[in-house]
C-alpha cells in the first residue's frame, strides 16, 4: 500500500510538472507584459520617453512617434508598475530620459487594487510577501506568492482560454487595430457604466495604490529620471459619475502635491481635452482612432515645452 501511495503521489507531482511546465510556457511567455519587457531589452539605446500605465496611456499614445517607447499594458495600475518599472531599470543600461506617468481617477481607487493575475507574471515583480504585509492581509497576499510559484496554473482556465484566442493580454496590442474604429451599439459602454465598474463600491483613494504611486516617483527621481504625470481624456459623463462616487479631481490634486517639482516631476491635465467629442472616445474612458494620433501630437508639444525632446 504504501508503494501504491508513493507510486500516486509520484505521479501527481508529475502531472503538476507538466502542467505547470505548460502554462509557464504559455501565459508565463507570451503575456503582454513579458513580450514588452523583452523589447526594452533587446536594445541599450537611449529612450527619450519612456510610457508606462495602463490602458489609459496604453490606447491614447503613439509612443513612436514620440522618438520613445511605450511598456504600459491594460490593468496595469500604480501597485503594480511601482514594482515592474524598477524592476527593468535595475536590468538594464538603456538611458532614460523622460518617464510619462498615467495618473487617473481609476488609479487610485480600490478596484482592482489586490488583483495580480496571473500571478505567476506579476510575480517576476511584485515581492507578495512584503506587500501583503503594507496590506495589512499577509495571508491573502502570501496565497497570491503560492499561486505564483507553487501552482502557477491554479485557476487560471480563463487566462489560458485568452491565450489560445489570442485575446485579452495576449493580443497583439502594438497596433491597437480594437481601437482604431468604433465598436457596435450593443458593445459600446457609456461614461456612466464604466464609472460605475471602476468607483461603486471601492474606495476612491486607496492608500496602497497611492503609496505605490508616491514610491515610484521618487524612486524614478532617485534615478534622475524625469517624470511627468498626465490625466488622459475621458468623456465627461465618465468624470460626472466618478465623482458622484466620490472620485473628485481633488483627491488626485492630493496624490500630486507632495511629489511635484517644475522641471524633475511635472503634470499635465487633459482629461476635459475632447469633451463634446464623442467621436474621440472608444467607450466611456478610452480615446480611439483619429484621436489616438491627435493627442500624441498634442502630448509631443507639451513635451517640448517642458524642455523633454521628442524628435
Amino acid at each position: 500500500m504504501i508503494r501504491t501511495v508513493g507510486g500516486w503521489i509520484a505521479g501527481l507531482l508529475a502531472l503538476h510538472g507538466v502542467v505547470a511546465g505548460v502554462y509557464v510556457a504559455t501565459v508565463g511567455v507570451d503575456h503582454r507584459t513579458v513580450e514588452l519587457d523583452r523589447a526594452f531589452f533587446a536594445s541599450d539605446d537611449e529612450v527619450t520617453v519612456l510610457v508606462a500605465g495602463g490602458s489609459h496611456a496604453r490606447n491614447a499614445i503613439a509612443a513612436e512617434s514620440l522618438g520613445g517607447m511605450s511598456i504600459a499594458v491594460a490593468g496595469e495600475l500604480p501597485l503594480k508598475t511601482r514594482f515592474r518599472l524598477p524592476w527593468l531599470l535595475d536590468r538594464s543600461e538603456r538611458p532614460i530620459g523622460a518617464v510619462v506617468l498615467e495618473l487617473d481617477s481609476v488609479s487610485v481607487s480600490g478596484w482592482k487594487a489586490d488583483v495580480f493575475d496571473p500571478e505567476y507574471v506579476w510575480g517576476r515583480y511584485v515581492p507578495f510577501i512584503e506587500l501583503g504585509m503594507l496590506r495589512g492581509a499577509p495571508l491573502d497576499y502570501a496565497g497570491k506568492w503560492g499561486k505564483a510559484w507553487l501552482v502557477p496554473y491554479a485557476g487560471e482556465w480563463n487566462n489560458l482560454m485568452f491565450w489560445g484566442a489570442g485575446l485579452r493580454a495576449f493580443q497583439d496590442e502594438a497596433g491597437l487595430d480594437r481601437f482604431k474604429g468604433q465598436p457596435p451599439a450593443w458593445m459600446r459602454k457609456s461614461g456612466e457604466v464604466v464609472a460605475k465598474a471602476h468607483f461603486e463600491g471601492h474606495h476612491p483613494a486607496d492608500p496602497a495604490m497611492i503609496w505605490g504611486f508616491h514610491e515610484l516617483v521618487r524612486e524614478l527621481r532617485a534615478r534622475q529620471v524625469r517624470v511627468v504625470v498626465v490625466r488622459f481624456p475621458v468623456q465627461a459623463s465618465y468624470r460626472e459619475a466618478a465623482a458622484s462616487y466620490g472620485a473628485t479631481p481633488d483627491i488626485l490634486d492630493e496624490v500630486l502635491a507632495p511629489v511635484l517639482e517644475p522641471g524633475v516631476v511635472d503634470a499635465l491635465d487633459f482629461s476635459d481635452l475632447y469633451d463634446g467629442r464623442p467621436d474621440a472616445f472608444y467607450d466611456g474612458d478610452h480615446i480611439g482612432g483619429k484621436a489616438r494620433r491627435h493627442f500624441t501630437r498634442v502630448l509631443a508639444d507639451e513635451l517640448e515645452a517642458l524642455g523633454i525632446a521628442t524628435r
